[in-house]
């Protein structure tokens, strides 16, 4: 990755931890495949644990949004 330039990446990858890849991996998977797929792929035994992942992003989209301007209408 350094050599590809992705440094800062590299070393962010170097303080991951398991728990950390799995939650990213399973919050970017239900962006896109059914949440059954996803819960059944986890293991989590019930739909609960996989939807948190799903506020968790929706937390997160809507955190970033608080500071989006609205474009005013000329």
């Amino acid at each position: 990755m350094v050599e590809e330039g992705l440094g800062e990446d590299a070393e962010d990858l170097k303080t991951a931890t398991v728990h950390w890849l799995r939650h990213t991996g399973i919050s970017e998977d239900v962006k896109y495949r059914p949440r059954e797929h996803v819960r059944d792929d986890a293991g989590h035994a019930s739909m609960a644990t996989t939807d948190r992942y799903i506020d968790s992003d929706m937390r997160e989209r809507h955190e970033s949004g608080r500071s989006k301007r609205v474009k005013e209408l000329e």
